[in-house]
């Protein structure tokens, strides 16, 4: 189907670009005279931005404005990459950092929104597809910035990851045009515009237990995601990874996610949203205490391995649970709002990761991400239990496929 590998295109373009400036940084902060505890406010910036675009711009994805929202996030993703090409201070990498927030969070949400309302029945399959191609994004990344490195520069390597960045994903929308095809026709000709116009209005689902419960799932996935990305690349460098280390371990990441996205998916079409969140994050845990313990790069690159499967089954299963939540007309708005509500928590864990790393260490960062991602999930989970649906589908599931998403003990 042309519209569902149209999104994955833009979901790849858009996450390849972001992989190739985040093993880059280390030499970009010396370039620029960056000081380590400035990285968590670059971080903090991105979070701050995918806050704002999840909630206030990913919405429009159910007000018929698909095109937009999606075009535009490519398009803001290859500027922001730019960015980092054209200057050479904090303010130039807090902008980038920026576009690269407003990118992420307003595409993904309008992504899962569409395809929960296209396949009601099967909605963890098509996410662990679509988190699949974002994966690949980022398992080619970090290849792409090292090879650049070495032999064209930094800056140069950059300039064309941005380029790349527009001529890979841009195409594929306008070439819907017209066809019948094109990605404001992802959603059912059933899909009413949402009702709600107003950030409150939106806000509002929250009250529903369900969409609580979806939120905090997606925020223990999102946990982790705080603590790397501040601090990931200066850990790996501390050990005394080489660039070629460094890139390994990203890989390492994201290329079993990759492969396991499609099956992970049908794990949580099989065992339900929050019993395979919870079975997932139980292995996450596990090994993100491992990282606090290891002082060995080629062992980082394992674990980094076995990481990548808990942490795929969790973010499929969270974007599942808040489908099953809110599986119709809100579900792009939804979407946006448990990301959003899981980017606050991942903003506050990057602005206290970099004083908590140089306090105490690896042990007490990775111990105290570790805590903390244990705990929203495990409140999820239990919050999850009787449960229901903040509304109906579109398109009405089966009875076989809706329960496969009510909690173990509704």
């Amino acid at each position: 189907m042309h519209e569902t590998r149209t999104l994955q295109v833009g979901a790849f373009a858009i996450s390849a670009s972001f992989m190739v400036v985040f093993p880059l940084l280390p030499a970009l902060q010396e370039r620029a005279g960056i000081d380590t505890a400035q990285l968590g406010w670059i971080a903090t910036a991105g979070f701050v931005a995918a806050l704002v675009a999840q909630t206030l711009v990913a919405p429009h994805a159910d007000r018929g404005r698909e095109r937009l929202v999606i075009e535009g996030s490519i398009v803001v993703m290859a500027l922001s990459t730019l960015a980092y090409a054209l200057g050479d201070s904090v303010a130039w990498f807090i902008a980038g950092r920026l576009g690269a927030g407003l990118a992420y969070g307003a595409f993904m949400p309008a992504a899962k929104g569409l395809l929960i309302r296209r396949f009601p029945d099967a909605p963890g399959e098509r996410i662990g597809r679509l988190h699949a191609v974002e994966l690949a994004g980022m398992a080619l990344g970090p290849v792409l910035a090292v090879a650049g490195k070495v032999s064209i520069g930094v800056v140069a390597t950059i300039v064309v990851a941005a380029a790349l960045t527009l001529a890979a994903g841009v195409p594929g929308f306008v070439a819907g045009r017209g066809t019948g095809a094109s990605a404001d026709r992802l959603a059912p000709a059933a899909n009413p515009v949402a009702e709600h116009a107003s950030l409150l209005a939106g806000l509002a689902l929250l009250r529903h237990r369900s969409v609580l419960a979806a939120a905090l799932v997606m925020t223990a996935y999102f946990v982790p995601i705080g603590a790397y990305d501040a601090l990931f690349p200066r850990f790996l460098a501390d050990i005394g990874s080489s660039d070629l280390m460094i890139g390994a371990a990203l890989t390492a990441f994201a290329v079993p996610s990759m492969l396991l996205a499609g099956w992970a998916g049908r794990q949580v079409d099989r065992l339900g949203a929050f019993r395979a969140a919870g079975l997932g994050g139980i292995a996450n845990i596990g090994v993100i205490l491992l990282y606090g313990l290891v002082r060995v790069p080629v062992v980082v690159v394992v674990i980094g391995l076995f990481e990548s499967g808990g942490q795929t089954v969790v973010g499929a299963a969270a974007a599942a649970a808040m489908g099953w939540a809110v599986p119709g007309r809100r579900a792009a708005t939804a979407q946006g709002l448990g990301e959003a509500m899981a980017t606050v928590a991942a903003a506050l864990v990057a602005a206290a990761a970099a004083p908590l790393y140089a306090r105490g260490g690896a042990a007490a960062l990775f111990g105290v991400t570790a805590a903390l991602t244990a705990l929203p999930l495990w409140a999820g989970i239990r919050l999850a239990v009787g449960a229901r649906p903040a509304e109906e589908p579109l398109v009405a599931r089966s009875p076989v496929a809706s329960d496969r998403f009510v909690p173990a003990g509704a």
